[in-house]
């Protein structure tokens, strides 16, 4: 099936076609994502950021060139507003912050990070995955439901015991987040 195909399954809402592109472009876009952001975690989630617009917005594409290049364009120009975004959250960050006051919080952040990811992937399997579509990828409840094939109602009980499994594991560490 070429991709000009796979497009108009995806215009009607065709997951697995959508899938069929991701798997891919996924690899050679983050690659080439990393050439803009010179880190693999950016990289990737500018990649991520691309493919979930482009899901979000399949009713009303227009693709006028070839989708590879249209790919890599979105990713370009996703990458380069990544940046940007960063570059003034870091210049913000830099003024509002004293130096002394950044390394104390840099280690406890680091930390935090830490035990939270820890956390995270301590939860059940289902859960989890539900999680980190809601709260990493920024999907709705609606969306979660509609990709995992669940019901709305389904992901708002795994969100609840996410956060009450979250909240017994992180209690233990809230110095670190309060003072």
């Amino acid at each position: 099936m070429t991709d000009k195909e796979l497009i108009i399954k995806i215009k009607n809402g065709n997951e697995p076609a959508f899938d069929t592109l991701f798997r891919k472009y996924y690899a050679s876009l983050t690659r080439f994502a990393m050439m803009f952001t010179k880190n693999e975690d950016s990289a990737d989630e500018v990649v991520q950021s691309f493919f979930v617009k482009f899901w979000n917005q399949k009713d009303d594409l227009k693709i006028n060139s070839s989708v590879k290049s249209y790919f890599y364009t979105s990713v370009r120009n996703t990458a380069l507003n990544f940046l940007k975004k960063e570059k003034t959250r870091n210049i913000y960050e830099e003024k509002n912050e004293p130096e002394a006051e950044n390394e104390t919080l840099d280690i406890a952040n680091n930390k935090f990070t830490e035990i939270y990811e820890t956390a995270v992937n301590n939860l059940p399997e289902r859960t989890k995955e539900v999680f980190v579509l809601s709260k990493n990828e920024g999907l709705t409840y609606k969306e979660i439901a509609e990709y995992l094939q669940i019901s709305t109602k389904t992901v708002e009980n795994n969100m609840g015991i996410a956060f009450k499994k979250l909240r017994e594991m992180l209690m233990p560490y809230k110095h670190l987040i309060y003072k």
